[in-house]
């Protein structure tokens, strides 16, 4: 169809779908960057304050003052922090895969024609149900991975330094540090992954508001029966008018 073919409406719909691509591009590079800041910050946090913690742990030893709970105090802190993090990188990965999927599909729809003769020989992305909200070899999944370590590790840490300021052995107090590591690691990949994998083969809305009345309606905007949802709209704004005449 020529551009001389089209409809003002046609037109206007072009401008609008070039402009959404370009700032959904941007958006989707924005949730890329921003779970890789995201990330950033907390290693530099976990590494002040493990090096707190440990510093402080060490000076109450060199001094016989018993500062086990202020250490373990921070390095549990920095745990909960660090939970929270977590759950912002796994949700800005939502973000990020609504709108790459949208952008794939912006691309499926001009490139399926081969405008020009562009033939997308390099299968450069146009499947809308793609990516997956969750990929094992994904990169932002090996950053999820790694916040989820060390969070496993703050609380197996202090896991460790109770057992031994209690006295007790401490190839004892290792396996409990490990065993503390394992659990809450795989406690947080399981519903880090659980919570991904659920968002799958559900619309934009679903996945990120959940299954209720409010995202059914932006996925189905009512209509009088007759109408569309503009003119349902419509009629709502001119009999809340005359209500208020």
């Amino acid at each position: 169809m020529s551009e001389g073919s089209l409809t003002d409406h046609e037109k206007e719909g072009v401008k609008f779908l070039d402009r959404d691509f370009a700032q959904c591009f941007q958006q989707m590079r924005h949730y890329d960057g921003q779970i890789v800041d995201i990330c950033k910050f907390s290693f530099t946090g976990y590494i002040a304050v493990v090096g707190t913690g440990l510093a402080l742990y060490k000076h109450g030893n060199e001094r016989n003052i018993d500062y086990t709970l202020p250490s373990v105090a921070i390095l549990c802190l920095a745990a909960i922090f660090g939970f929270i993090l977590l759950g912002l990188v796994v949700r800005n990965r939502v973000y990020f895969v609504i709108v790459a999927r949208y952008v794939n599909e912006h691309r499926g729809f001009f490139l399926k024609d081969k405008p020009l003769g562009f033939a997308n020989e390099s299968k450069m992305f146009t499947n809308f149900a793609y990516p997956p909200y969750f990929s094992w070899l994904s990169s932002q999944s090996w950053l999820i991975y790694v916040i989820i370590a060390l969070n496993a590790a703050m609380i197996a840490v202090a896991t460790f330094l109770i057992c031994i300021e209690n006295k007790s052995d401490y190839w004892l107090c290792l396996r409990w540090g490990v065993f503390m590591f394992l659990s809450l690691a795989g406690v947080q990949l399981f519903t880090s992954v659980r919570y991904l994998k659920k968002r799958d083969q559900k619309s934009a809305s679903v996945a990120l508001w959940g299954n209720n009345q409010n995202s059914s309606n932006v996925d189905n905007p009512p209509t009088n029966g007759s109408g569309t949802a503009l003119e349902h709209n419509e009629s709502n704004r001119k009999s809340l008018h005359r209500g208020e005449s």
